[in-house]
């Protein structure tokens, strides 16, 4: 493609300068006289122009990003305020984010703090769940198509090759199929995508910031795949010794082959980091009510509840956060609440002896809250977890159906838990 010179206008946007060029066009800072604020343009050439079906591909292809991206509004996606056609070039009016790409963290010499790189994932992932639940999937997340602001906020970019629910498919070139080292495996076996496709691609992400290397490389494309699709990655303490194994675990998950052990959400993903790292405590700030909402609404304990009472639910709650080894629950004392587990990992014991280990969506506390007894046994945290924790009382002043959906969702739990203690005891364990 021929260098395009810098224009004086494009549309009514007066051009500054220029910001980067590939292979398919090129990005220019400018203004827009109307609103008076800076805004990116990316401007993309046709190869041959002359031809009407190809330009008409071409077109089709470059608008999926401004009918994907445009449809979203958060702070941690770019945001598309315009498109437009003149003569043989596209051009998308877009968010000028004042920074550089993740890309240039991924080497060791630009090695981030962890928590920067913790705050980085946990942005996208809050992004991502976005899109998901507006039905946009992203299918190139990479170190490019993450922006990193001068305050260190991410913004994802790049939505040309998404996909949105309900919009027609049309025909892609191959340049545009998504970047071989982030795919995911079911993206190499040429299955339909899903949100957690994007999820496996940011754990890429996360590996080559932390490890300066990505988690699959080889010399062929076809070496590559077949890593993704049947190898695992090496640890990350291979590469740097200090890794915490908070971040070691949340990247390996994310990088789970198998879609029922990976993350199912963005903001699943994002809870697990918010879990581990003290800059990111503030779940009341960080995670809004519609966020709750809908990680709520993934837990199983929650399957029966309608969306009017799920908004009981969450005016009901107080969100907290356990450390790793950290005492939730003492036997012996008095207390009328219950817990439910979003993300992390409990052990239940009774006079020190290992009952039990409860994971997301399971409830403890229970009984304690429907017949007001003394604590029967301690529940401590495994690792770093997120619950919520929810007062009889206050239950008791929700509607008839909250309160019998709670009810129906403990008698299932209690006949789990006496099969189990009855297991316990066939054992001789007591």
């Amino acid at each position: 493609m021929a260098s395009p010179k810098i224009p004086h206008k494009i549309g009514r946007y007066l051009v500054t300068r220029e910001l980067g060029r590939g292979g398919m066009g090129v990005v220019y800072l400018a203004q827009d006289p109307f609103i008076d604020r800076m805004v990116a343009i990316k401007v993309t050439f046709a190869s041959s122009p002359k031809d009407p079906q190809e330009f008409e591909q071409f077109q089709q292809v470059f608008f999926n990003e401004a009918r994907a991206a445009g449809k979203l509004m958060h702070p941690h996606i770019v945001s598309v305020y315009d498109a437009a056609v003149e003569n043989d070039r596209c051009y998308l009016v877009m968010e000028y984010v004042d920074g550089s790409t993740s890309k240039e963290y991924c080497r060791e010499k630009t090695f981030l703090p962890f928590d920067r790189v913790a705050k980085i994932i946990f942005q996208c992932a809050k992004g991502l769940g976005y899109a998901h639940q507006n039905g946009v999937i992203h299918r190139d997340i990479k170190p490019s198509n993450i922006m990193i602001s001068t305050k260190g906020d991410a913004k994802i970019s790049d939505f040309g090759i998404a996909t949105v629910v309900g919009a027609s498919d049309h025909p892609r070139p191959d340049s545009f199929s998504g970047s071989v080292y982030y795919m995911s495996p079911e993206q190499l076996r040429n299955e339909p995508q899903t949100p957690q496709s994007d999820l496996f691609s940011l754990g890429v992400v996360m590996y080559e910031l932390l490890a300066g290397t990505k988690p699959f490389e080889a010399d062929t494309e076809y070496a590559i795949f077949f890593k993704i699709a049947n190898k695992e990655p090496e640890p990350l303490k291979k590469h740097r010794r200090d890794v915490p194994e908070s971040l070691e675990r949340i990247v390996m998950r994310a990088l789970e082959k198998e879609l029922a052990k990976r993350y199912r959400t963005g903001l699943q993903l994002a809870l697990e980091l918010s879990a581990s790292f003290d800059q990111l405590r503030h779940l009341e700030e960080e995670i809004n009510f519609e966020e709750k909402y809908n990680a709520l609404k993934k837990l199983d304990f929650f399957n029966d509840f309608t969306s009017s009472e799920l908004a009981e639910v969450l005016n009901a709650t107080q969100w907290l956060k356990h450390e790793a080894n950290s005492t939730i629950i003492t036997e012996g004392e008095i207390e009328d609440c219950f817990y439910i587990i979003v993300a992390g990992e409990v052990m239940v014991e009774k006079r020190g002896l290992r009952l039990n280990t409860l994971k997301q969506g399971d409830c403890f506390g229970e009984m304690a809250y429907r017949g007001n007894i003394t604590r029967s046994a301690s529940v401590k945290a495994v690792r770093n977890t997120v619950l919520i924790r929810i007062n009889g009382s206050v239950i008791d002043q929700t509607s008839i159906n909250t309160q019998l959906r709670f009810h129906k969702v403990f008698s299932k739990t209690l006949i789990r838990r006496l099969t189990l203690a009855s297991d316990l005891l066939s054992k001789g364990s007591f």
